[in-house]
């Protein structure tokens, strides 16, 4: 019995997922799994270190190696790499590998050339990051950081490689396995490591949790024959053409983390411990967006990509896709909004985090929430674009809003002297903005939207998010001062969980009164749920056709 459910479990680990809704489904709850574990890492960070200076160090350590990640692996790999690589999967297999030797060839080497160049300036790229906030030792302390965090990033690299391949094969459960394996080893370093090595413990954990990212992939790689040599030949039609694609996506990548360096720098210039404040708000406000929107659209890219010649279908799936995403991402921004104190009591309050940075925290929280819808909407237009070979325009969009962004949180910060809440503000007017153009130019691209398919749903979810906005504010306010003691953690939980509960349950009911078609998909979901995986599977392809 034992070996056979181990068996069971083996073939769920090395199954394809074939539609978007059951790869969005391992995506999505992995990724709730992760942001979970993101936001204990959260707790345990502001336990072990509060709001010290170290931490700041930590995060401002963090921001360039992460940056040159970001550039390669979600500029280079993510979006464009996985369609063009799809598409020679499908007329030769054999002739994919050269493809993929030459771009992992190119990313391990640029990588190397970067990587080295900050090793070496590690002092005085932390130095300019800090706009001089910084003592020469906690200069030297921010180096020594980052240069651990550049060999883990390497590792990255090379294992994000590896998940954009077998994503391209329709394996989504083993990929989306790394970034819980990858936060588990950082509560690792956190947790076992702190006590001896101080604020190198949590770098520690992100070699540690890099090295799992990649370990638990190399079964089913292997299992693929993936066949990965070091080629720098760039003369393939396939390398020419993610080569022609990368310069706008790279750019768009560097500009997305340019807008967070100087909001990090910003909030250096509000105090040190601001930089603490916004990250952990950043962090609050990224769950609902990377549960929803990150897994939707990875599911939705290589779908899109086998769609692009037949437009009506496109925007079909496209749409469905916006709906659904929408549907579950504006309750959730709504929760983070109105509960903002509960919520950042419960993930943070710990006796090192006082309630000055929990006030802090959830002010900065409740302004980065305004636009979380538009966040997640972001995602899946990009991808929708990448899907068409277009990478040019999300990052024309980019540069605009970017210039935007840059000129309000200068102006919220230098002009005015308002606090560090102000840069959640500023993004949320960006992303907003980023939301709407994008839209309407997609729109443009593929002949138009229907304006009924395309708005309707969405008054519908807003107009249920409205009356649900109610049922979170009132309960929450006669609660706290009737009834609840929130002073104590077992009240605060039963409060957050009851007002939470009130507010999903008029949201679901009114959404199902207003019969939103395309979310009629997830309550078929439910209803359809079977322990017989391929079943399910099957059901959820026929749903999405």
């Amino acid at each position: 019995m034992v070996n056979t459910a181990l068996k069971k479990f083996g073939n769920g680990l090395f199954s394809v997922q074939n539609s978007i809704l059951s790869a969005a489904a391992i995506i999505g709850v992995a990724s709730g799994a992760n942001a979970v574990l993101g936001l204990l890492k959260g707790r345990f960070l502001a336990s072990m270190f509060g709001v010290s200076r170290e931490l700041t160090i930590f995060y401002v350590a963090d921001r360039i190696p992460n940056m040159i990640y970001s550039v390669l692996v979600v500029g280079a790999v993510s979006t464009v790499f996985i369609p063009i690589f799809s598409e020679k999967l499908r007329e030769n297999k054999e002739g994919a590998w050269p493809l993929a030797s030459s771009i992992f060839s190119v990313l391990v080497v640029f990588f190397g050339v970067l990587g080295g160049l900050l090793f070496i300036f590690s002092r005085q790229v932390i130095s300019a990051l800090s706009l001089g906030r910084l003592s020469a030792s906690e200069v030297v302390l921010g180096a020594n950081l980052m240069r651990i965090m550049i060999a883990s990033q390497l590792i990255l690299v090379i294992s994000s490689f590896i998940t954009s391949i077998l994503q391209s094969f329709k394996y989504f459960l083993i990929p989306a396995l790394s970034p819980i394996l990858y936060n588990l080893g950082l509560l690792a370093g956190i947790l076992l490591l702190s006590q001896r090595f101080g604020i190198y413990g949590p770098a520690l954990g992100v070699v540690i949790g890099s090295a799992l990212h990649l370990l638990i992939q190399l079964p089913l790689m292997k299992k693929l024959g993936v066949d990965i040599r070091f080629n720098l030949d760039m003369s393939g039609m396939g390398v020419q053409k993610v080569v022609s694609l990368v310069p706008f996506r790279v750019l768009s990548v560097v500009i997305s983390n340019v807008i967070s360096t100087i909001n990090n720098s910003l909030a250096i210039l509000v105090s040190v411990p601001s930089v603490v404040y916004l990250a952990y708000a950043s962090t609050l406000q990224f769950f609902p967006v990377s549960l929803f929107a990150v897994s939707m659209s990875a599911a939705l890219l290589p779908t899109l990509s086998v769609q692009s010649d037949d437009l009506e279908k496109f925007k079909k799936i496209f749409l469905t896709s916006l709906h659904q995403m929408l549907f579950l991402i504006v309750p959730a921004s709504l929760i983070l909004a109105i509960l903002r104190v509960p919520v950042v009591r419960l993930v943070y309050g710990v006796s090192n985090f006082p309630w000055e940075a929990t006030v802090k925290t959830s002010y900065t929280l409740a302004f980065f929430a305004i636009s979380i819808y538009a966040q997640g909407a972001v995602y899946l237009i990009t991808r929708a674009f990448y899907a068409l070979k277009d990478t040019a325009t999300p990052v024309k969009v980019s540069l605009v809003t970017f210039l935007l962004n840059a000129c309000l949180s200068l102006s919220f910060i230098r002009v005015l002297g308002w606090g560090v809440w102000s840069l959640a503000l500023s993004f949320s007017i960006m992303s907003t903005t980023d939301f709407l153009i994008m839209l309407y130019l997609l729109s443009r691209k593929l002949g138009g939207f229907s304006k009924e398919t395309l708005i309707i749903p969405i008054v519908k979810i807003f107009y249920a998010a409205a009356i649900m906005s109610v049922f979170l504010y009132l309960p929450l306010k006669l609660l706290d001062n009737f009834v609840f003691d929130t002073t104590r953690t077992i009240d605060l939980i039963l409060l957050t969980a009851t007002t939470g509960t009130l507010g999903m349950s008029t949201y679901l009911l009114l959404t199902k009164l207003l019969k939103v078609e395309e979310i009629q998909l997830f309550y078929r979901l439910v209803r359809k749920l079977s322990f017989k995986k391929s079943t399910m599977q099957d059901q959820l392809g026929t749903d999405l056709q």
